[in-house]
């Protein structure tokens, strides 16, 4: 039986940040106030906020988000030894929004779980334990890129694997202790135990 790998979204596979800047200057603009620089919003993403200023906003430019780079690669080396799931704090429509936009096949996945999919988002562990539930394995390995992303998975009793392609840099997410510290996910060793 194939082992499972839980994906963030942003910042892991696809670079948005810029699609959630965006949406949030609209916002403030929208509601008379004056839009804010992107590095402080951008130090808000990876928290349930963005969710709000979205459901304003449900249109967002989705030629924004871009892949990261050889990710498409990179996932079908993975897909051969292992299942293969994106969990967000997006909703489910917006992951496949995100994916399409950044030309991920969301197909390539055996299994796409949403913030609207489950009652609590990361860093509750929901999302991970609603992938193992579904893909029918005990114990799974989350990968990505913020602080929330490890304690999502040390809640759910997961392997963690933090990837230097996000928001979060180093010295913040060794100090969450993940289980491993990788440049990207082309770093993922096929043989790793989830």
């Amino acid at each position: 039986m194939k082992q499972l790998l839980c994906f963030d979204l942003d910042g892991t596979l696809i670079q948005s940040d810029n699609v959630h800047v965006e949406a949030f200057n609209e916002a403030f603009i929208k509601n008379n106030l004056k839009p804010v620089k992107s590095p402080i919003i951008k130090r808000l993403l990876g928290r349930k906020g963005e969710l709000i200023i979205k459901s304003i906003f449900p249109k967002l430019s989705e030629k924004l988000a871009k892949p990261i780079k050889n990710i498409v690669n990179n996932l079908k080396r993975l897909k051969n030894k292992f299942n293969l799931a994106v969990i967000s704090n997006c909703t489910h429509k917006e992951i496949i929004m995100l994916l399409k936009g950044a030309k991920i096949n969301p197909k390539l996945f055996d299994l796409i779980i949403g913030d609207d999919d489950v009652k609590h988002a990361k860093p509750a562990p929901d999302e991970i334990l609603k992938a193992e539930k579904l893909m029918h394995v005990k114990g799974a390995c989350i990968i990505g890129d913020t602080i929330f992303d490890i304690k999502a998975g040390k809640r759910a009793k997961a392997t963690t694997i933090a990837v230097l392609t996000g928001i979060h840099k180093k010295e913040k997410l060794k100090k969450h202790n993940p289980d491993y510290l990788l440049k990207d996910i082309s770093k993922i060793p096929l043989d790793i135990k989830c």
